[in-house]
């Protein structure tokens, strides 16, 4: 992303000269577009850690607002005029209030930049209830607050890509905008000392004595539409023109964007009943059998069924079942055309969240003009109606935007929502990992637009009257279901969901509230620390639910997710690759769909609304509980013997 640092984590001594620094920094140098002259001197600084700053500037308050003056000439062609600005803090979205509580001189600190009072007392430290009340109402404010003076980057640790916030010291946050500013701020990672910073250098020729220090909040955005949208969270300073919140992106393709490969499809490939993969499969017998090569571990171990026979080598394997990324649909047809490979082409339009908004909202469309549902919803997305946000998504779907290219639809979305005074509860996603990792529910608009800016990010309404279950021992809770899906087939659909389903759990009661309480907003579990993971058992839940809700029964609610399953992957399939779901004689693949289920406005009917899709998905419990899960999986995929399975055919 243009205003991002993105970079390794790297360990290592010091950095011994010059050469080496910009061996390890010019990436980042040239990115924030730092004149070159200033490069040996942030060396320098940096090396020795010199904030100088105060040498050339003072800080004024007129007791309600600060302003920062030049102090002397900052002249732009002298080397020395790039300055380090501390960050005061550095923290992580979700242990902000913990980071408050745990230090509460931070929260002074921060309350003082803010310019919000500090209560008297110890505050935690006192026994006095009313003082621990004041601080804690301070921490509840101080949280929404910091947002709009915080920034971010992000940094890649193993796999992940995690974000990290951080607020400048008093010099750099009380610098205010400006449309002409002049100065420039960009943070720096520095490498080897693991030390992030803000540079600090003058955006004209000369600054004279005496002036106020200005810069662009926006970090230098040119497109007016999403600057409007970054300026909107500060009222105080900008006036936005909401008309500007409309959205222009057909010069952008987000079927490629971001490392998303173009894959090259076989041409000439014979029907399926004739296609050397179906040949393959139709031969196989206990003598026989269909040799399977795969890395996970648990369909290795149960797979058990005389029809397969688990190896190790893929040269070998008629079926290859990987958790990495397949794209060479062409090159496995021209030079193994009987192999099946666990993946269909351009599968990423469900799997990946902003393209699975894409999947949503063509299900509004009707069929014959789905052809255009990418102009037509642009056409939506620019409509300045007031019931314009109806049509941009499907009943299983809550409304949504992809944060790369719809960022000012969004802001529109929320201030009319705020104005209309709706709730503005929204859950912020990667577009590309599960796990619930990097994900944070909130109502704060800058939070939202800062967070944008970190990785490719989907934001969608929160489900604010989710069907909840009760556990007796923490009373209402969230829940999410997970149906196991089975594609065999694109063209024509066929696909089928395995009737054993699994149930997460939240750990806290529910409410609208305390929305960075991970327990009690989210029900992935079994990846977090110190979290108790509730497992009940399909049958067991049916037994409770029937017990809760006697007026709601299960085959009506499952009618309904059924339904659900088969539109999406109707819309999923209708357009070709890379729009589309692409069809292949060479492809089966299991999925996992996640959904929760929500009242509608009138409390009487429970809609299920899909969360998200998941390829190559952790299916150990499965195994664990359901010995045969991938027998059953492969004899469905692989063979046309499907009596007695436990699946439903959806398609």
């Amino acid at each position: 992303l243009l205003y991002t640092i993105k970079f390794e984590i790297m360990l290592g001594g010091d950095v011994e000269d010059y050469q080496d620094f910009l061996s390890l920094h010019k990436q980042q140098l040239d990115h924030a577009h730092i004149p070159e002259h200033y490069h040996r001197r942030i060396f320098e600084k940096l090396n020795m850690e010199t904030y100088d700053s105060g040498s050339y500037f003072k800080m004024l308050t007129d007791g309600n607002d600060w302003e920062v003056q030049a102090t002397a000439t900052v002249d732009a062609s002298d080397a020395n005029t790039v300055f380090l600005i501390d960050h005061c803090w550095t923290f992580y979205p979700e242990q902000i209030k913990k980071a408050f509580r745990a230090t509460p001189g931070l929260a002074m600190r921060i309350a003082n930049l803010i310019g919000m009072d500090y209560p008297e007392g110890s505050g935690y430290e006192s026994e006095d209830e009313t003082e621990a009340e004041a601080m804690e109402e301070l921490i509840e404010d101080l949280s929404q607050e910091i947002w709009s003076m915080a920034e971010t980057y992000t940094i890649q640790k193993d796999d992940e890509k995690l974000t990290v916030c951080y607020m400048m010291d008093e010099l750099g946050s009380r610098v205010h905008h400006s449309e002409t500013p002049n100065m420039v701020f960009a943070p720096f990672f520095h490498i080897t000392k693991q030390l992030a910073v803000t540079l600090m250098w003058p955006a004209v020729e000369e600054i004279e004595e005496g002036a106020k220090l200005t810069r662009d909040f926006t970090m230098g955005e040119s497109d007016p539409h999403k600057r409007a949208a970054r300026l909107a969270i500060y009222p105080s300073e900008v006036s936005v023109d909401r008309s500007l919140l409309r959205v222009k992106i057909e010069k952008l393709n987000p079927y490629k964007m971001y490392g998303r490969k173009e894959q090259t499809l076989p041409e000439d490939v014979p029907a399926d009943s004739e296609h050397p993969a179906t040949l393959r499969l139709l031969s196989a017998t206990a003598d026989n059998p269909i040799k399977v090569a795969s890395d996970n571990k648990a369909m290795n171990e149960s797979i058990t069924d005389p029809l397969f026979q688990v190896v190790e080598g893929e040269a070998d394997a008629d079926v290859l079942f990987s958790s990495h990324h397949f794209d060479q649909f062409k090159q496995l047809y021209e030079n193994c055309p009987a192999k099946i490979v666990n993946q269909f082409p351009s599968e990423n339009i469900i799997c990946c969240k902003d393209l699975l908004l894409k999947v949503a909202r063509r299900c509004t469309i009707n069929p014959q003009d789905r052809e255009r549902s990418d102009e037509i919803i642009l056409e939506r997305l620019n409509c300045f109606e007031s019931s314009w946000a109806e049509d941009l998504h499907s009943w299983w779907s809550p409304i949504g935007f992809d944060l790369v290219n719809e960022l000012p639809v969004f802001v529109r979305c929320f201030l009319e929502r705020q104005d209309a005074g709706l709730d503005n509860t929204w859950i912020i996603k990667p577009w590309n990992l599960s796990r619930g990792r990097s994900t944070y529910v909130t109502s704060n608009l800058a939070m939202i637009v800062k967070l944008a800016y970190t990785s490719p990010k989907v934001v969608q309404k929160y489900i604010e009257r989710p069907v909840l279950f009760y556990r007796g021992d923490v009373g209402k809770v969230k829940f999410d279901i997970r149906y196991v899906l089975l594609l065999k087939s694109v063209k024509p659909l066929v696909l089928y969901k395995y009737d054993v389903f699994w149930l997460r759990f939240a750990n806290k009661a529910f409410g609208m509230d305390e929305f960075d309480e991970y327990e009690k907003h989210f029900t992935v579990m079994n990846y977090a620390e110190e979290a108790e993971l509730k497992q009940i058992g399909d049958l067991e839940f049916l037994s409770l639910y029937e017990q809760q809700y006697p007026d709601h029964p299960w085959e009506g609610v499952d009618k309904r997710c059924c339904q659900m399953i088969k539109e999406c992957f109707e819309s999923a399939t209708c357009l070709s690759p890379p729009k589309g779901l692409g069809h292949s004689a060479q492809s089966r693949a299991i999925y996992a769909i996640d959904f929760m289920l929500k009242w509608n406005d009138e409390g009487s009917e429970m809609i299920p609304q899909l969360l998200e899709v998941n390829f190559n998905p952790d299916n150990n419990r499965a195994c664990k509980y359901h010995p045969n899960f991938y027998n059953h999986c492969m004899k469905l995929l692989l063979s046309d013997d499907v009596a007695d399975l436990p699946v439903t055919r959806i398609s």
